[in-house]
């Protein structure tokens, strides 16, 4: 395991990523707090699935609509 590390280190130093070298100075918990906020943050700015499908579903019911208007001469 200690090669591992050793070559993880060298792969990630060569590539000029910084190495952790301790236990780092953010608790667990202040950890998966940062984690959360930065989280919702994320979930506000990007749709959901069924966000998605509804909002393309609207676009097609608009299309529809226009195609049907000028086939019966309202468009």
């Amino acid at each position: 395991m200690k090669d591992y590390i050793e070559h993880l280190d060298s792969i990630l130093s060569a590539t000029g990523e910084k190495l952790l070298l301790d236990a780092g100075k953010v608790s667990h918990q202040e950890a998966i707090d940062k984690v959360t906020v930065e989280y919702r943050k994320y979930q506000v700015q990007t749709l959901s699935p069924v966000e998605e499908a509804y909002l393309e579903t609207i676009k097609e019911t608009e299309k529809a609509v226009k195609k049907l208007a000028r086939q019966n001469g309202k468009g």
